[in-house]
């Protein structure tokens, strides 16, 4: 099917560039437009769909804020996908007006880690079962509380990455930005409690060890303890705020 090819798109219905930005959709969708893929100039694409020229930069500036686009000034526009800063301001301007608070956030990230270490057990390769050992090497060492934070965050992006899911880590990493500046300082509190940070600790390599053994329920039994204790910190501080 060639680009210019409507299918069942229609434009009697809705705004004009509601009918352009459907057009651009399927053709994405049906796979017509690829990843870096050039697309046709806006007087090309006015002409073949019978709008006006205004209509077409419009969606293709939505677009470019997107994402979905690049403007290359004097090459033209290309097919991309960078979507990240656009998808964290429409969910957080929906997590405002929905009410929803870090629980709930930290609820749909902890099922994600779930399903990440299930799918990391078979997937994860030498050298990342390395990366994330030297990261537990590391934070044995004497440190501060935010020092062994980020690596706590660094442990856990790894792990996720493991799993070679882009859906999961595209997700994961969206709801961790979300939560960056109060992960930093709530992670920082679970930590400066000794007691707290020992059973991180064993529950962090717990995890590594069941990954390396390919042992899944022992690496459930380790996610069990570690966000049992994130999630009884987690709500006493929300309790407080």
């Amino acid at each position: 099917m060639a680009w210019w090819v409507m299918g069942d798109i229609s434009k009697s219905n809705g705004k004009t560039y509601e009918y352009v930005f459907d057009y651009f959709s399927e053709q994405i969708l049906s796979g017509e437009l690829k990843l870096n893929d050039k697309i046709p100039t806006e007087r090309e694409v006015a002409e073949k769909l019978g709008v006006s020229r205004n209509s077409v930069r419009e969606v293709m500036h939505m677009l470019e804020i997107t994402g979905l686009i690049e403007c290359m000034q004097g090459s033209g526009n290309y097919v991309r996908c960078d979507p990240m800063a656009y998808m964290l301001k429409s969910v957080n301007m929906v997590m405002a007006l929905m009410k929803i608070d870090y629980a709930e956030i930290f609820h749909i990230r902890t099922g994600y880690e779930y399903a990440a270490v299930r799918l990391a057990i078979d997937t994860a390769a030498p050298e990342e079962l390395e990366d994330l050992h030297q990261i537990l090497l590391k934070m044995d060492q004497p440190m501060s509380s935010k020092e062994s934070a980020k690596l706590d965050v660094e442990f856990h992006h790894k792990l996720v990455g493991a799993s070679h899911n882009r859906i999961l880590i595209l997700y994961n990493s969206m709801l961790d930005r979300l939560m960056d500046q109060f992960i930093e300082n709530f992670r920082t509190r679970i930590l400066m409690n000794k007691m707290r940070a020992e059973l991180l600790r064993r529950s962090h390599w717990g995890i590594y060890n069941a990954l390396v053994e390919k042992d899944l329920e022992a690496a459930m039994k380790s996610f069990d303890k570690h966000f049992r204790i994130v999630e009884e910190q987690l709500d006493k501080m929300l309790q407080k705020n």
